[in-house]
């Protein structure tokens, strides 16, 4: 017990110190190593929600092909949070490994984001670039104050200094002081265009103490040019918001756009000043609001708030995130821990309790293995004394635990069996009109027997927030590798424990429902690839539903009526936002509850799932 106090002590200490120190400075600069050319750009805003970082590299290998592994080491702390918090947990530390293999041939040059997970109240990573198990590099560290509230994450403004949107960003940038911040994490002062310089800190709270004095408050808003906006849209996720000018988007690239416009349909707020919502997407639904004047564009789970630069230089960037705030709908908006729910856990260490698996039976084990301690000890001793065999107790210690593994195995396998059980409670907006579907999902698993050798596996350019089972995320050693796909090797995913997850993805979407008018109604063609449970299409005012399950490729003819969302809806782990979605469905839409969703990823093979909960929101016509 002493141990484990003077552990979490120095785990609390070292977690201060990261808050006060402020972070090492973050690099942006170029160098050649044994024939190898390599930009890392690690700038990113000081102060993140739950989410990732995205770290960009810039890779030439003028020597021969070869295979290179860029490694991040990341060490996060957790604060011990107030007794009763929701989506909180004990203070303490936790660590993964992040990895990525490049195959260069000779003369290639790679470009890419590693995207690496942050959830801790402080996150401190050091990347290495190794060879053949040779470490050819250490880069310095970079820190971040992560799991921050989304009212105090800080906001990345996107912005050329030449630009109308430039030339006011000085005037835009909040300070920490402003949202009531006295511990600083710093930023960084980065001069735009100098490739090869290294960002210069600016010191953290010992020294920021002066620097306030002297009336240099630290921002907690960062600038970052356009070109080196990342392309892969997780990255933003630790974000509270984005905002660019017109000048500044024409500037982006092709990939640079697609990140933004995916991050928004997953949920984002991007503040775009001085353009139209038609410069980015020509059929985005829109509405005027006021406070300030702005148009707000709705693009899936996400928004675009369209404004110009004289509105929002008068308005200033507080009010203007506070109308944003507004807006959104914070059940399914980023930053992810908007969400009132966020980290919830309902029981057994389950984010939604799975039906029949009530986590490992340790009392069972216990008794098993006290019943085992008796055998094979005094039992077994005052059994062979009264014989006067005690020489035996070489043979009878082995065969008695020989005896005992199998009971436990029958025991394991005969409660629980082999594979993975899980319950997801998923919400999806398919847009017909362009094929694309966002997906937002909450799912919980249990690894009987063992955990599958590949762990956990999702795609890349898929948002996974590993929560853990107290709700804040996971304190133990995990590994990750970015190689061919987001794999959680090990840690993450352990037998006969709860494995909590959300999960936010946007993909193409071939699947839809197809509805014919007929005399008196309408009847749809089921091409969901599941089998719905309950529909309901809204015709302007009036609301039709079907009769009954319709199967995969299976045509039925609906009646007027609508359907109960109390009814529809399992219970409180799944939560009233689903209940919203059903009361408030728009016009020229459907609502449907699937039996399984082809639109999310569970992360493993044959998910054994019990209980789940999968709604679609469909637009057969497009949004509007």
């Amino acid at each position: 017990m002493a141990s484990r106090r003077v552990s979490w002590w120095i785990a609390l200490a070292v977690l201060v110190c990261a808050a006060v120190a402020g972070p090492a400075a973050r690099e942006f600069r170029t160098l050649d190593i044994e024939s190898l050319r390599i930009t890392i750009d690690s700038d990113w805003v000081p102060r993140t929600a739950p989410g990732y970082v995205p770290v960009r590299f810039d890779v030439t290998n003028l020597g021969d092909a070869r295979v290179i592994e860029i490694v991040g080491r990341v060490s996060r702390f957790f604060r011990p949070a107030p007794r009763g918090s929701v989506g909180v947990g004990p203070g303490g530390q936790g660590s993964t490994t992040v990895r990525q293999d490049l195959r260069l041939a000779k003369d290639d040059r790679v470009r890419f984001t590693m995207s690496i997970p942050v959830l801790g109240d402080s996150e401190n990573i050091r990347f290495e670039l190794r060879e053949d198990n040779r470490v050819l590099e250490h880069f310095a560290y970079v820190s971040f104050q992560s799991r921050s509230a989304p009212s105090a994450a800080s906001v990345l403004l996107v912005a050329d200094s030449a630009s109308p949107f430039g030339l006011i960003v000085p005037q835009l940038t909040r300070t920490l002081a402003g949202v009531g911040g006295g511990r600083s994490m710093g930023t960084v002062v980065v001069t735009p265009g100098a490739r090869g310089a290294v960002a210069a800190p600016v010191p953290g709270t010992a020294t920021s103490l002066s620097a306030t004095m002297a009336g240099r408050i630290p921002k907690l808003d960062y600038v970052l040019e356009p070109a080196r906006l990342p392309v892969n849209w997780t990255g933003f996720t630790s974000v509270r918001a984005v905002a660019l000018g017109k000048t500044e988007w024409d500037q982006l690239s092709e990939p640079q756009k697609a990140a933004l416009l995916t991050w928004v349909a997953c949920g984002g707020d991007l503040i775009f000043v001085d353009g139209q919502l038609s410069d980015m997407l020509p059929s985005m639904p829109a509405e005027t609001a006021s406070g300030p004047v702005r148009t707000v564009g709705r693009h899936f789970f996400g928004r675009v708030h369209a404004l110009t630069s004289a509105t929002l230089e008068a308005t200033g960037m507080p009010d203007v995130l506070a109308a944003v705030d507004l807006s959104a709908n914070r059940a399914w908006s980023l930053p992810a821990n908007g969400a009132a729910d966020w980290g919830s856990i309902e029981a057994r260490g389950f984010r939604v309790p799975i039906p029949g698996i009530d986590g490992a039976p340790a009392r069972v084990y216990l008794g098993i293995l006290v019943l085992f301690s008796l055998l094979i000890g005094p039992a077994s001793f005052w059994f062979l004394w009264r014989r006067k065999q005690r020489v035996l107790i070489v043979l009878t210690a082995p065969i008695l635990s020989l005896l005992f593994i199998l009971v436990l195995a029958t025991y394991t396998i005969a409660g629980e069996g082999f594979g993975v059980h899980g319950r997801a409670a998923t919400f999806t907006i398919l847009d017909e009109g362009t094929k694309q579907a966002a997906t937002r999902a909450t799912m919980s698993l249990y690894a009987a027997g063992m955990a599958p050798s590949g762990g956990l596996n999702f795609g890349r350019d898929v948002a996974v927030f590993l929560i853990g089972p107290s709700g804040s995320g996971s304190r133990e050693r995990g590994a990750l590798d970015l190689s061919q796909s987001q794999r959680y090797a090990s840690g993450e995913f352990q037998a006969r424990s709860p494995t909590n997850v959300e999960q936010i993805l946007f993909r193409r979407a071939r699947e839809r429902l197809t509805f014919t008018r007929e005399a008196g109604g309408y009847s749809v063609l089921n091409g969901l690839d599941a089998t719905l449970t309950h529909l309901q299409y809204r015709d302007g005012q009036t609301r039709y539903t079907l009769d009954g399950p319709l199967a995969p490729g299976a045509r039925q003819t609906l009646k007027a009526g609508s359907i109960d969302p109390a009814s529809v809806v399992p219970g409180a782990a799944i939560g009233r936002k689903f209940e919203a979605v059903i009361e408030h469905q728009p016009p020229d839409s459907y609502i449907a509850v699937l039996d399984r969703s082809p639109f999310w990823e569970p992360g493993v093979s044959n998910l054994m799932e019990r209980g789940s909960f999968h709604l679609v929101l469909g637009w057969p016509q497009g949004q509007r």
